[in-house]
């Protein structure tokens, strides 16, 4: 028995794996951390595995095509190891079917992985998302039918049965070098044959029995070597056509069939950069990880130098010819900022709003409501949305009557945009109900599956496909795609260009919304409005001794050749929500490129918008209003209840520094935001109240920030609004308005 346990052949295997596959062992692990909840989890990726989704539902045909996609990362596996570790064993030549029999053998750590899975899945399934335990076992049985059907497929027509043992091949198959091919190296197994001495070993055969391996000293060498070179052909072929048929599907991105679930683009993700890496590794050997970063070096010189590889995303609707580019330097910025007519037109033109705004209030001094909303991906966006309408519906749209601006970041501004495009077509007779149920219905849908299929499948290589846009032709990316999904499920009420919303404002028939994406070639915000915000970036009033550095540039001013109002608004959303690698930094008409990303890379809350509106309007506030009211609308509370610290192990001491700097990031601007706001207030000769709404109160609470929600989610978000903290905030906000 011991030595059957010591020759066993999966754990040789194993151990072949550690010694010289460290690559698919590393792939393996990943899978390993995202559905232990060791990796991700914030941004809600086990979730995507555990409850995945099709069509909008969590369904046996979505569990069947995340299995699927896990037998292709299987087969991906199976084949690079076959070529790394098929020729220590020439045992195998002696099989039928050698690549199948070596598949059986080395299903250890699939094996090991799949019950891991499924046992986490059905966990979740029975205590978060409350399903029965019937469709619970339908679930996990559709996961293994998608799984069996591309192992059955992969096994039976990309790897027919070879040449059965013993038996010579025809003169023409055999050649001097069998084994070159266009995915194969020229190492030959026999070069591990002639130095190490013949073993025999135990290993798992026909009908799933332990078998002894025979020796191959007595078969001619040529066949051994044809064997081993047709398997490796064969696995050559299958990684082509899988890579070939992965990339194809990306062009039909738009069909709803092909909006497969992001947990499956992650697998093929991975599955196509093993399958790449796997080819690599085949042709080039150890000069692999040289030919790479060479590849690197030139990719990146040809990005600054061509067209190639430079993947721009565009903001759609805006002029992009070089007659229309502009220069992006501190010279140009100084000169736009430093337009004095221009943010005098600018003032002038808020100030009519203001004066709008009052009276359409029926009040000789009302309260001004500034709305600011952090970011958060479709949490963000779904708790303001629901913030705003059971708040507006409860206090008989008192709020959104004296409502007059809305700053914030990503997520949050998506719902405050979809719920003032709301107000705006109720008020023109368009929507009966503006706080009909289906909006919040359609806010929570998968916003992830098209975009996350995208970049796993179009992004990665050339895109040639287009759309055109205000007269103008742009690649279809992944952008593109999160642009379309969110078209879709807001049944396309905003699909509009930015300057359609001018005249509503101006009119102050919905309140105004300021952008404000992150520029990243320098740290500055880019103000982005349907009205120009020039007289929030002039600096009259800055002390002369003070440095001035500019932080604000105001989008309608300096793009004033580019047609500004010709943006498409879901494009402003996106740029005010890329956050990083999830989708691509958007490049503006500018010399060199200004590359837009997240807002709330540098004010995730909107204050320092809020307070800067506040201070340069400060005496037309004092004169005509009885104060400001500050709605905070926030994904998580400023100090958890329940929040403790742990020891500080070894480990921490060495990734503290770093992720430091990542996990106290909304925290310092909290810290930073609160100072500014108590030093700026005691100046105001208004009083200010600030009224906050937050989702997240408990540390254990957890609603993952992502564009994709489970139902469990939506149902938190949907009772968050029911809380004692946030009833006693409405409670205060109704009174500040009705004292008023």
């Amino acid at each position: 028995m011991i030595k059957i346990i010591r020759s066993f052949f999966p754990i040789h295997l194993i151990i072949g794996l550690l010694k010289y596959n460290l690559i698919s062992l590393f792939y393996w692990s990943f899978l390993f951390l995202v559905v232990s909840d060791s990796f991700g989890s914030a941004f809600g990726i086990p979730l995507l595995f555990f409850s995945p989704e099709y069509l909008g539902e969590v369904s046996t045909v979505s569990f069947a095509l995340l299995g699927f996609a896990v037998g292709g990362f299987t087969m991906a596996f199976n084949t690079y190891s076959y070529i790394k570790l098929g020729p220590r064993y020439p045992f195998l030549a002696t099989l039928s079917r050698p690549f199948f029999k070596f598949c059986i053998n080395n299903a250890l750590l699939p094996t090991v992985f799949i019950i891991f899975y499924l046992i986490r899945m059905i966990d979740f399934q029975l205590s978060q998302e409350f399903a029965s335990v019937k469709d619970v076992l339908l679930y996990a049985a559709s996961f293994l039918s998608g799984f069996t059907a591309f192992i059955t497929l992969s096994i039976f027509y990309f790897f027919p049965t070879t040449k059965e043992k013993g038996e010579r091949p025809a003169h023409e198959e055999t050649s001097s070098n069998p084994i070159q091919s266009v995915t194969q190296s020229k190492e030959k197994w026999y070069d591990y044959f002639r130095t190490e001495k013949e073993r025999s070993y135990f290993y798992i055969g026909k009908r799933l029995k332990i078998h002894q391996s025979r020796s191959t000293r007595h078969l001619d060498k040529s066949i051994i070597e044809h064997i081993f070179a047709q398997n490796r052909i064969n696995a050559s072929i299958f990684e082509i056509i899988t890579i070939i048929a992965f990339v194809v599907s990306g062009q039909f991105m738009n069909l709803p069939a092909f909006e497969f679930p992001a947990g499956m683009s992650i697998v093929l993700l991975l599955t196509i950069i093993h399958m790449l890496f796997s080819a690599l590794m085949s042709w080039f050997h150890r000069w692999t990880y040289p030919i790479i970063f060479v590849s690197i070096l030139l990719m990146n010189y040809l990005s600054m130098n061509t067209r190639f590889f430079a993947y721009t995303n565009y903001a759609y609707g805006i002029k992009y010819n070089e007659k229309y580019e502009k220069e992006y330097s501190i010279r140009s910025i100084e000169k736009c900022n430093e337009n004095e007519k221009a943010a005098d037109i600018s003032s002038n033109n808020i100030i009519s709003i203001l004066e709008n705004w009052k009276k359409g209030t029926g009040e000789s001094k009302p309260k001004l409501v500034l709305l600011t909303t952090s970011g958060g991906g479709s949490r963000s966006a779904l708790w303001t949305l629901t913030v705003l309408q059971n708040c507006d519906e409860q206090l008989n749209d008192a709020l959104s009557i004296h409502m007059n601006l809305i700053t914030g970041a990503s997520g949050g501004m998506v719902g405050a945009a979809y719920f003032r495009e709301i107000m705006l077509r109720s008020k023109n007779g368009e929507i009966k109900n503006r706080f009909d149920q289906r909006f919040k219905n359609n806010l929570g849908k998968d916003l992830l599956n098209k975009l996350s299929f995208s970049a796993s499948t179009k992004d990665l290589f050339y895109r040639y496909q287009t759309f055109d846009y205000q007269g103008e032709k742009y690649p279809i990316d992944r952008g593109y795609a999160f642009e379309e999904h969110l078209h879709e499920n807001t049944d396309h009420l905003m699909e509009h260009t930015l300057g359609y919303y001018q005249n509503p404002e101006k009119k102050a028939l919905i309140p105004m919304m300021i952008f404000s994406p992150t520029i990243v070639n320098d740290g500055r915000r880019l103000l982005i409005s349907s009205q120009s915000l020039q007289f929030l970036t002039k600096n009259s009033d800055a002390p002369k001794q003070v440095s001035i550095s500019y932080e604000n540039i105001d989008f309608q001013t300096f793009f004033e050749g580019n047609s500004p109002q010709n943006m498409r608004f879901s494009s402003v959303m996106r740029a005010s929500a890329t956050f990083p690698f999830i989708m691509p930094m958007m490049t503006m008409p500018t010399s060199p490129g200004m590359q837009l990303m997240d807002a709330g890379i540098r004010d995730n809350y909107g204050s320092k918008i809020t307070l800067d509106y506040m201070f340069t309007l400060r005496k037309w506030i004092e004169q005509n209003t009885s104060g400001v009211i500050i709605v905070e609308i926030r994904d998580t509370k400023r100090i958890l209840n329940e929040e403790a610290y742990d020891h500080i192990s070894l480990t921490d001491k060495l990734t503290l520094p770093f992720g430091n700097m990542y996990n106290n990031f909304p925290r310092t601007q909290d810290f930073d935001q609160e100072q500014i706001m108590k030093i700026a207030t005691a100046g105001f000769k208004f009083p200010v109240d600030i009224v906050t709404f937050n989702l997240r109160e408990n540390k254990s609470d957890r609603i993952s920030l992502s564009w994709h929600l489970t139902q469990q989610e939506k149902n938190k978000i949907k009772n968050a609004f029911f809380s004692e903290a946030n009833q006693n905030s409405l409670k205060r906000l109704e009174q500040l308005l009705i004292s008023n």
